[in-house]
């Protein structure tokens, strides 16, 4: 089967892990925000309808009851839509969202099944007027289920990331992610590992609050690692304020560990397009870069 295209967008990428409660959505909106702050077109989509937490770290709120999801799969039996028939992102913080959140209440429950949930958001791609962007974010919900066999199966994806936490636990799920997307063909940019360490509010000092694992066990060691993100009480009352810790403190580490993410997938991108490659040779490429780094590191000291 062909598979599709989003028209006028560079790069289709989606997020994803094989565990929930790592973090995955504060990762897809802050690295969304890296992004265009480099000067990117970016565009948001939650793409988790059971638990859509996006809105609310962006600042929107939806407190009563709305139609629901099943108003959203009418639209797309319409045909054709022009540009000014198509729904309207919201814009935050440089970033075009849009989130099945936008049309339920916070505390009204959604219960699609797996296989409407992949149409459903498969359909958002196409009835959203994007606009040209450079690069287009799906934040996936955890597992390997729906949408995520929609989304392989039918579309042109650039890129997945993952994310996970140091634990042997959420690592050996989210590898279970990776190889669902090399099955599919999905080249991997890399990982990034949320919750490494512990930034302390009082001092900055970083400290590690989970063990890592003494020896390589998952096919998660072999991919390229995206940013390192610690854990920082303000990215938690950032999310919950909707002003994300890339806003509310740019300076501090985490921002900075997400701004040196999107640094690395956007270098990757470029990369794969110049000479278009298997994934093993992305990851070489990336650990030469990593190896530039080091080096640039130790003139520095």
């Amino acid at each position: 089967m062909q598979k599709k295209h989003v028209e006028d967008v560079g790069a289709l990428l989606v997020v994803g892990s094989g565990k929930g409660g790592v973090g995955k959505s504060t990762v897809s909106v802050n690295l969304a925000i890296a992004l265009a702050k480099r000067g990117a077109r970016v565009g948001l989509l939650d793409g988790d309808a059971y638990g859509p937490s996006i809105p609310m770290m962006l600042g929107v709120r939806k407190r009563d009851a709305g139609q629901g999801w099943r108003v959203i799969l009418p639209l797309g039996r319409s045909g054709h839509m022009s540009p000014e028939q198509k729904l309207k992102p919201l814009t935050r913080y440089g970033v075009q969202v849009m989130s099945v959140g936008f049309f339920i209440g916070e505390e009204q429950a959604v219960a699609p099944m797996p296989d409407v949930l992949g149409m459903l958001i498969s359909q958002l791609l196409y009835l959203v007027n994007w606009g040209p962007l450079d690069y287009l974010l799906i934040d996936l919900p955890p597992g390997t289920s729906e949408p995520q066999a929609t989304l392989c199966r039918e579309m042109e994806l650039d890129g997945a990331i993952l994310v996970t936490t140091p634990q042997d636990i959420a690592r050996i799920d989210t590898a279970k992610a990776l190889a669902m997307f090399q099955g599919a063909g999905v080249p991997v940019l890399g990982l990034v590992q949320n919750m490494s360490g512990f930034v302390c509010p009082h001092c900055g000092e970083r400290v590690e609050i989970f063990p890592r694992s003494p020896e390589s066990r998952t096919l998660l060691d072999a991919l390229p690692l995206l940013g390192d993100i610690p854990l920082d009480p303000a990215t938690v009352t950032g999310g919950d304020r909707g002003h994300p810790v890339i806003v509310s403190k740019p300076e501090s580490l985490v921002s900075l560990a997400f701004i040196h993410a999107a640094e690395r997938v956007a270098a990757l991108l470029e990369a794969q397009r110049a000479a278009p490659d298997t994934h093993e040779d992305l990851m070489r490429r990336e650990a030469d870069m990593l190896k530039g780094d080091e080096l640039l590191d130790e003139r520095e000291d």
